[in-house]
């Protein structure tokens, strides 16, 4: 299955306590936050095509290190998330598009295959991990409700759609001014296509804190 996918390293992640984007972290094989991100698709036959998100200004420093592999291609991302990934579904080429957190380095092939497998016969699906905390809902300090754990997961990328179906629920919630939490929730709120689960592990944790970049 021909794929593209868009890769968004538009972020900084203060929270890494780096001076710098996270995504250009070296670790300690020589291999960045970003190169091992890329390197998952660059490895895969059906990945036609990658669209990289970067700010504007670290497009030329980007452009310069990261051009590597004839199927990348350079996008500016916009002021929040959701906007990088419209920038990006701008160029995509592909009739499937997966969508991936470049802080995000540790997906592994499987991953990719199982996705894959669930596109033959759904028009979207996302890697997620079961819940394995007590999660409850809080209103002004107080808990409301304790959801039952067994129905809570954790989302994570790639999220994977068809590309006219992701386009079109990018294009409505441009129209009506309205923000997301992920791409998948875009589908939720603008299509009648159900979100397929693909599971994945608590290893393909994104870059948020210093002592993720200990890999």
């Amino acid at each position: 299955m021909n794929y593209s996918v868009i890769v968004l390293a538009a972020g900084r992640g203060s929270r890494t306590n780096l001076d710098y984007n996270k995504v250009f972290y070296t670790f300690e094989n020589g291999q960045t936050v970003l190169n091992k991100s890329l390197s998952v698709f660059l490895s895969d036959e059906d990945c036609k095509q990658v669209v990289l998100v970067c700010a504007d200004y670290e497009k030329d420093y980007v452009i310069e290190n990261y051009l590597y592999d004839s199927r990348i291609q350079v996008v500016t991302g916009g002021q929040t998330r959701q906007d990088s990934v419209y920038n990006g579904l701008q160029i995509v080429d592909q009739d499937y598009v997966m969508i991936h957190d470049g802080a995000r380095p540790f997906v592994e092939k499987k991953w990719i295959l199982d996705l894959k497998h669930s596109l033959e016969t759904e028009d979207a699906c996302l890697l997620m991990v079961p819940s394995v905390d007590t999660t409850k809902i809080v209103v002004d300090g107080y808990v409301k409700e304790s959801l039952e754990r067994k129905l809570v997961y954790h989302a994570q990328t790639p999220q994977c759609f068809k590309t006219n179906l992701i386009k079109e629920c990018h294009r409505l919630a441009r129209n009506k001014q309205v923000q997301a939490t992920d791409d998948a929730q875009l589908v939720e709120w603008f299509s009648k296509a159900r979100v397929k689960v693909v599971l994945s592990s608590f290893t393909n944790k994104k870059i948020t804190l210093p002592e993720d970049l200990k890999g």
